[in-house]
């Protein structure tokens, strides 16, 4: 392969020179949708977080609520007697 790139002469170290830029641009790209990918991922699990903190705040509340009410009609009829 070496005696081709000789060959090529200028030609040759131009398309070297090409590749190596390609190659190191591919690697770049690679680490950014890495990173991408990762901080995607954080998001969604932030999220899926947030959903279910809602969800046990608003389990908590009608459990609250319930015992509101028991403890509004038990008042109550203490009161009637």
């Amino acid at each position: 392969m070496t005696e081709e790139i000789v060959k090529l002469g200028t030609a040759g170290a131009i398309c070297i020179v090409l590749l190596w830029v390609i190659f190191k641009s591919e690697q770049r790209d690679k680490a950014k949708d890495a990173r991408i990918q990762m901080l995607e991922n954080k998001l969604n699990e932030s999220y899926d977080e947030r959903i279910a903190a809602a969800d046990t705040i608003a389990e908590s509340n009608v459990g609250l609520r319930n015992a509101l009410d028991a403890l509004t009609i038990e008042i109550r009829a203490r009161l009637v007697k």
